[in-house]
């Protein structure tokens, strides 16, 4: 995005409209800050420039382009079709039945709800994911970007681009998810530059019981289990 300074009459209008904060005033000129700016297009979108001084450029260069399609939920990832984050989580798994009894699915999402996040501290998270022993979703936008996955190194050209939120999917078996839990959280806390939030979510068992629910009761986590019904699912 970039701001044409032909049309700009300095009204500072959209600066409240970029959530991140982009959009600043530098030697009396209404800029974009492309280092802060993730491409999601709201400023643009949200229509509040009435000069049209808001501009994208014809095409976004890789791996800048990283930044839109991570960020602006009307882009698609060419490797899910699937718009926005480019991933459908958990949320169905009635479905997709990704996530079976003896494993246990592990989410981590960096970057919302405050200031986005770097793939440098993604590939953070999947190199410590990577040395629990974890499984990474081919369906997931990150999986493409692991470089190695020995090691969990991404693309070394996209660790510098800045994201609203990129989402670490992985599974580990039952038994390692108690102690691989306690090592993420201290993890996430220590070694990384945005925020984070972390879901796990395990299949529960015909009558309805979870017995992973009560192995994370009786280790001390506060639970907050969340439930989702995706409405128009059904094949007929």
């Amino acid at each position: 995005m970039y701001i044409d300074q032909e049309l700009c009459k300095k009204c500072l209008e959209c600066q409240p409209v970029c959530p991140m904060g982009a959009i600043v005033l530098k030697n009396r000129t209404v800029v974009i800050d492309l280092e802060e700016c993730v491409e999601c297009g709201v400023c643009q979108r949200f229509g509040i420039c009435e000069n049209d001084a808001i501009k994208q450029v014809d095409q976004i260069p890789y791996p800048r382009v990283l930044r839109a399609v991570f960020s602006d939920p009307l882009q698609t990832h060419e490797s899910t079709g699937v718009a926005g984050r480019g991933t459908e989580e958990m949320k169905t798994n009635d479905v997709t039945n990704r996530f079976t009894r003896g494993y246990i699915g592990f989410s981590i999402e960096l970057g919302r709800p405050y200031k986005g996040a770097y793939l440098r501290d993604l590939e953070k998270v999947v190199k410590k994911a990577t040395s629990l022993g974890a499984e990474f979703s081919p369906d997931n936008p990150v999986y493409p970007l692991i470089a190695n996955h020995e090691t969990g190194a991404l693309k070394p050209e996209v660790l510098g681009e800045k994201v609203i939120s990129a989402i670490a999917e992985f599974l580990l078996p039952e038994e390692k998810a108690i102690v691989a839990i306690e090592q993420l959280k201290r993890f996430l806390n220590a070694e990384l530059d945005c925020v984070a939030t972390m879901s796990v979510i395990s299949r529960a068992s015909d009558n309805g019981n979870s017995s992973f629910f009560t192995s994370l009761k009786e280790a001390g986590h506060d639970i907050y289990p969340n439930g989702k019904v995706n409405i128009g699912m059904a094949l007929r």
